[in-house]
């Protein structure tokens, strides 16, 4: 009878500055049904020690890696990528934890892809659920925009992670740009539309950051957008910024430099769609 030999992983967890949240991601890491090959920490330029925490696992499950100057979760990632030697990379953020059986069904699903994504809950309020029941990726899909999960839930073959690697450019939508990049290659990237780790996100403080943002911070996070702006389409495009530049906006102080700077940028159309709704300008427009 012949043996099945399953594909080796490597699995990347980028950290900063929360080494408690690291306590629960790679534990979860070392208790899976299918053990990885290889487990990189890698510490981005974190300003508080990792040590006690580091300590309650078996140093030879796991390399920690520390990064002196922090560069971001996408260099991050690109370190990891360099160092695996693993058939299929899998990417995790420090403050999400996977179930104890989730490379197990990505590796399963690794059969028929080169890439995967799948669904989650919130760790916050577990009853809540984000599955997209769509289960193949093309570029058409996900030119709309990411409704799948973000890196914790992906696993790509290592040899097109190698080829594409992270932009490192990019402060936001990193995610979207990588699984835009990873359907222009062709390569077959499927979605599992079950939710099988669970997302942060009761700590985050990017609504308000985004709420008292300067108005000339907005332009970094437009990157990702203006890069595909030829891939998007006018349409799309304009929407995308105009979304970005209002996200927030009913939080924000100088809410007329906003829209001002949205029609600017992005136009009446799409900067009226986000104000009022596209449902709503469809009604008042008879449309």
């Amino acid at each position: 009878m012949e043996v099945q030999v399953l594909p080796s992983v490597s699995v990347i967890i980028t950290t900063h500055n929360r080494p408690d949240y690291l306590k629960e991601s790679l534990a979860a890491v070392l208790k899976q049904t299918v053990m990885p090959k290889e487990v990189f920490v890698i510490d981005d330029g974190s300003s508080v020690s990792y040590e006690e925490v580091l300590s309650f696992f078996p140093r030879d499950q796991f390399t920690y890696v520390k990064v002196p100057v922090a560069s971001g979760a996408n260099a991050a990632r690109n370190l990891g990528i360099s160092k695996s030697t693993s058939d299929i990379i899998a990417f995790l953020d420090d403050d999400d934890v996977w179930d104890n059986d989730y490379l197990e069904q990505h590796i399963a699903a690794h059969q028929h892809a080169d890439a995967v994504t799948c669904g989650y809950r919130f760790l916050e309020t577990p009853d809540k659920i984000h599955i997209n029941e769509t289960e193949i990726i093309t570029t058409d899909v996900i030119k709309k925009g990411n409704k799948f999960c973000g890196m914790s839930g992906v696993t790509c073959k290592a040899s097109l992670a190698k080829k594409l690697m992270f932009d490192e450019e990019l402060k936001n939508s990193q995610d979207w740009d990588f699984f835009v990049r990873i359907t222009l290659e062709d390569a077959v990237f499927r979605n599992i539309p079950k939710d099988i780790y669970f997302y942060r996100r009761g700590h985050v403080s990017i609504s308000t950051e985004v709420a008292n943002m300067p108005l000339e911070k907005v332009f970094p996070r437009l990157k990702a957008f203006k890069k595909h702006k030829a891939l998007l389409g006018k349409e799309a495009y304009n929407d995308r910024v105009a979304n970005q530049i209002l996200s927030q906006i009913g939080k924000k102080n100088n809410k007329l430099g906003w829209i001002g700077l949205s029609v600017k940028e992005a136009g009446l159309v799409a900067t009226a769609k986000v104000i009022l709704g596209k449902d709503r300008l469809r009604r008042k427009f008879g449309k």
